[in-house]
């Protein structure tokens, strides 16, 4: 298994800055980009496109928290992360009310898209608005629940520091329950916010 976080030269964590991430990943970008050396041999070519790929596989794995959680835990547990297809507690409200607004918002678009009347199309402006709002405000407070994760994985990343150099007993010894349950959420509000973010768009245009 590939290890992205030593492909861009960074210790395993679960939360990285994304300023410096984007940094690390141009500099070895630029250090294995196939155009460094046009008059190499055909074998010598294939590995830096190889090198080249494996560089930007990593940089679009580990700056998602999702994929970077899921990635750290394969990394950690030697396997992928059970997968997750209920709901976690807690979290059945957001479902109903997230699943509700996206109907919502789908039967409005709907009505839109089948009137194309430029006077009908003007009569459903105010109400496509007021449904954005409420699109927007259910978004808003969903970003928020994602912050307070962010916060989290940043905040157990002192249990991987105190582990750095250890390749032993890790598994044991790092918080990888607490680190899955995060993951499980990510999962699920990852979805949700894209969901809402496609709904508002439409409703905007």
């Amino acid at each position: 298994m590939t290890d992205y976080f030593a492909l861009l030269n960074f210790p395993r964590r679960p939360w990285l800055d994304a300023e410096s991430l984007k940094q690390r990943f141009h500099e070895r970008s630029a250090e294995v980009h196939p155009d460094r050396a046009p008059d190499a041999s055909d074998e010598a070519k294939a590995e830096s496109h190889r090198c080249f790929a494996g560089v930007n596989a990593a940089y679009e794995c580990l700056r998602e928290a999702k994929s970077r959680v899921r990635h750290l835990l394969e990394l950690e547990l030697g396997h992928a992360p059970d997968s997750v297809g209920s709901i976690p507690q807690g979290m059945t409200e957001w479902f109903t009310e997230v699943g509700a607004i996206c109907r919502e918002a789908d039967a409005f678009l709907a009505k839109k898209e089948a009137n194309d009347s430029p006077l009908l199309q003007a009569a459903l402006m105010g109400e496509g608005m007021a449904l954005n709002d409420k699109v927007t405000a259910v978004h808003g407070r969903l970003q928020a629940e994602l912050a307070k994760v962010d916060a989290e994985l940043q905040s157990l990343g002192q249990a991987w520091e105190a582990l750095d150099g250890q390749p032993e007993g890790r598994a044991e010894k790092l918080p990888l329950a607490r680190l899955e349950a995060l993951g499980q959420r990510l999962g699920f509000w990852s979805k949700w916010s894209a969901q809402l973010a496609e709904r508002s768009s439409r409703l905007m245009f």
